[in-house]
């Protein structure tokens, strides 16, 4: 019996077994390949020079909001001037956690974020996630504010996001 009589019964012989193990074999070693690929692939650039790194890691550097670039006291939890969570740990603690969850989806609802896909199905999922009674309510603000502009951010000119 020839090999493709073989295949098309679906064949228990040694040729079977050796091909599967020969196909399994080859894709182990493209795996291995792309990794070692990946790994030894060219670094990027740093952004900054040695100097900028030594000054972001002394001790006077003082932490930034990520929103309005205000500067922070290093024990604050969420901004005073737009009220982003800026706290390194509020997201782990229990109590200041919800309202930082509360600052995110007032976000989504307010619009003040790059729309993708991405982004408005994250808003999505994690509403429905955190919230399944109120996700529906919060669905149709989301979707009610998708096609407006979104505000300014505080402490920014209206052209720079």
């Amino acid at each position: 019996m020839n090999m493709i009589a073989q295949l098309n019964m679906g064949g228990d012989g040694p040729g079977w077994k050796i091909g599967v193990l020969a196909v399994v074999f080859l894709g182990a070693t493209g795996v291995y390949a792309f990794i070692r690929w990946l790994l030894t692939g060219p670094r990027p650039a740093d952004p900054w020079d040695e100097e900028v790194a030594a000054a972001l890691e002394s001790d006077e550097a003082v932490p930034l909001c990520h929103r309005c670039l205000t500067p922070q006291s290093p024990a604050a939890d969420f901004c005073p001037q737009c009220g982003a969570t800026v706290g390194q740990y509020t997201n782990w603690l229990p109590y200041p956690y919800i309202f930082s969850v509360g600052d995110m989806l007032r976000l989504g609802v307010a619009g003040q974020f790059h729309r993708t896909v991405l982004t408005v199905g994250g808003f999505i999922l994690f509403s429905l996630a955190e919230y399944l009674v109120f996700a529906p309510l919060y669905w149709v603000l989301l979707i009610r504010h998708r096609s407006e502009r979104p505000p300014p951010l505080p402490g920014r000119p209206v052209g720079a996001q």
